[in-house]
């Protein structure tokens, strides 16, 4: 156009793309970290909810034990309280994440807002962590010596 206009911005293809993403990469690297804080705080709320119930229900858990209640059936019990509180936040969670994903619907590369295998991934991610947070209290609680909590009072 103009063989004398100065060129002011020489850049290759590759690093314009890069810096176009930048801003992108950055928002979705927050919103990771964000995702993990918040996958270690639900795991840390569920084993500390758990622990506290098995502690203040030991003796209940000792007159089962008393009474013919097998370990696993005492295991199953507490991890089923456990589990319980998992799926009610992962309904409200769902619902939130659906909501959510109208927001950064701009933000999302090669997927669908309701991209099924996402959330299945992240469904079953959180079905493993608490389960896991559900498994230290329900051993503890499995591992009662009926005989000690009894005569506890």
């Amino acid at each position: 156009m103009d063989k004398d206009q100065p060129i002011v911005r020489v850049a290759t293809m590759d690093d314009l793309l890069a810096e176009s993403e930048a801003q992108r990469h950055f928002a979705l690297v927050v919103f990771e970290a964000f995702g993990f804080v918040a996958l270690v705080l639900a795991a840390v709320g569920v084993y500390g909810v758990l622990s506290g119930s098995v502690t203040e229900r030991m003796r209940e858990i000792g007159v089962r034990a008393a009474l013919g209640a097998s370990r696993g059936n005492i295991l199953a019990l507490v991890m089923r309280q456990g589990m319980t509180l998992t799926t009610i936040g992962v309904a409200i969670g769902l619902g939130a994440a659906v909501a959510a994903s109208q927001a950064i619907v701009s933000m999302l590369y090669g997927i669908s807002q309701f991209d099924a295998i996402t959330y299945a991934g992240v469904i079953a991610l959180l079905a493993s962590v608490s389960g896991i947070a559900c498994w230290v209290p329900a051993w503890r609680a499995a591992q009662v010596d009926p005989s000690i909590t009894l005569r506890a009072e």
